[in-house]
């Protein structure tokens, strides 16, 4: 299974390969280390496969499945689309617009078909990859992403008022 997580320290990006022996992350930028989540790393070593059911970075157990696929990407095949086909209709290309729009579309359902799933954690964002896809885990829920990020607020706004900030 490989994790991708932000550093705490530095904010760069690492991509690990995991297994169940490591007890600790590895920034590859700046040497930090982050220690792994005892009862997510015991829930994975205990099952044949990995399953996770709480971020292996932070103590979240928010994890929803999403595509592996760069939602940057996905936006530019359809603006691109959109515009030539609007290019197409402007030039009275009537079935050339329809063309590019229904390639468009055909596009992002293969798309769909052959890019993976991945697990994200809401809180720290930590993306796992190849894992095993478990009955609980589901989609992106915007109330538990509502409900972390108020809670990521709360520590901040604490955080701030132990510091004396105003």
């Amino acid at each position: 299974m490989n994790v991708t997580f932000a550093c705490i320290q530095c904010g760069g990006t690492t991509r690990l390969v995991y297994s169940h022996e490591l007890t600790q992350l590895t920034c590859q930028q700046c040497e930090q280390t982050h220690p792994i989540s005892a009862a997510a790393a015991q829930k994975c070593a205990a099952s044949e496969h990995d399953d996770l059911d709480r971020c292996l970075v932070c103590p979240s157990d928010g994890l929803f499945i999403r595509k592996d696929f760069s939602q940057r990407l996905g936006i530019t095949i359809i603006t691109i689309g959109f515009i030539a086909s609007s290019i197409a209709w402007y030039y009275y290309y009537t079935i050339l617009s329809y063309g590019i729009l229904f390639a468009s579309a055909l596009l992002d359902i293969m798309l769909f078909f052959v890019v993976g799933n991945l697990l994200e954690c809401y809180r720290c964002h930590t993306q796992f990859r190849g894992f095993r896809e478990g009955e609980d885990q589901t989609g992106f829920d915007l109330v538990i992403h509502e409900r972390e990020r108020q809670f990521e607020a709360r520590l901040q706004q604490a955080a701030s008022a132990r510091r004396g900030d105003p």
